[in-house]
C-alpha cells in the first residue's frame, strides 16, 4: 500500500502578517481599479484570507479605506521636510512644487486618492484627507504670504493654481495630450518641470519689481517730492 503523501502545511501568519498581506491586497487593487471599485472580496482574495479575518480588524470597507489613507495625510509635508537646507525663498519654493510633481507622478495611489477625493465629495474619508492635507499646507502658504505682502501677488491663489495645474496634468497624462503636450512622456515632463521652474521665477520677478519700485517711491520722499507726484509717476501696488 503506497504511503499517503502529506501536503505541505502553510506557514501560520502572525497578526501583523495578516494586517500586512491585507494592506498589500488594498494597495494592489487600488492601483489596479481605483478606491470607488475595491471590494471586500477582491482584498480577501489577494491577501489570502476569509472575510471574518478581515472583520475581526474592520467594520466595513469605510473603516478599512480611513485606516489606509492616514498614511497620505502626511504626503506634502513630507516633500517639503526632503528640501535642501540652505535654498533662497525662490529656489525653494521651485523645489517643493517639483519635487510634488515627481512624488505624484509615482505614486500611483496617491492618484486614485486625488481622483476618488473628486469622484465622492460627500464621502467622510475623501473628505477628511483632503482637509487634513489643507491643514498640513498652511504653514508653507503662511510663509508665501508673508514673504510676497505688499507685492500685490495673491500667492493663495497662484499657488492654487500651481498645485491644481500639476494635479490635474498628471491624473490627465493617460487620457489624452494636454495643450498639445503629452504630459506622460519624458519630454512632456521635462516640459512642465521647466515650465513651473519659469512661473515662479516670474513670481519673484514681480515681487523684486514692486519691491524696488516702493524703494524708489521712499528716497524720493526723502528728497522732499510731494505724494501726489510719486503716485503719478510710480504706480504701487
Amino acid at each position: 500500500m503506497a504511503e499517503e503523501v502529506k501536503k505541505p502545511r502553510r506557514p501560520r501568519r502572525t497578526k501583523k502578517n495578516v494586517e500586512k498581506d491585507v494592506l498589500d491586497a488594498v494597495t494592489s487593487v487600488i492601483e489596479d481599479v481605483g478606491f470607488g471599485k475595491v471590494t471586500l472580496k477582491e482584498i480577501a482574495t489577494r491577501a489570502k484570507i476569509e472575510a471574518s479575518v478581515f472583520y475581526r480588524r474592520y467594520d466595513n470597507l469605510e473603516e478599512l479605506f480611513d485606516d489606509y489613507t492616514r498614511k497620505y495625510d502626511y504626503w506634502f509635508m513630507s516633500v517639503a521636510d526632503n528640501m535642501p537646507k540652505n535654498l533662497n525663498d525662490e529656489d525653494a519654493f521651485k523645489w517643493i512644487i517639483q519635487n510634488l510633481a515627481k512624488e505624484l507622478y509615482s505614486n500611483k495611489i496617491m492618484q486614485r486618492l486625488l481622483i476618488w477625493e473628486l469622484c465622492d465629495e460627500n464621502n467622510p474619508v475623501t473628505r477628511r484627507t483632503a482637509v487634513q492635507r489643507e491643514i498640513l499646507n498652511k504653514s508653507l502658504i503662511q510663509l508665501l504670504e508673508q514673504r510676497f505682502d505688499g507685492s500685490g501677488l495673491d500667492m493663495n491663489v497662484l499657488t492654487a493654481v500651481c498645485i491644481s495645474g500639476v494635479y490635474y496634468l498628471i491624473l490627465h497624462q493617460n487620457i489624452s495630450k494636454f495643450c498639445d503636450v503629452d504630459f506622460s512622456t519624458k519630454a512632456g515632463k521635462k516640459r512642465l518641470e521647466k515650465a513651473l521652474d519659469q512661473l515662479i521665477s516670474l513670481f519673484f520677478s514681480e515681487l523684486r519689481h514692486q519691491q524696488e519700485k516702493h524703494q524708489i517711491a521712499q528716497r524720493l520722499r526723502e528728497a522732499g517730492v510731494s505724494q501726489d507726484i510719486i503716485d503719478r509717476c510710480i504706480e504701487l501696488k
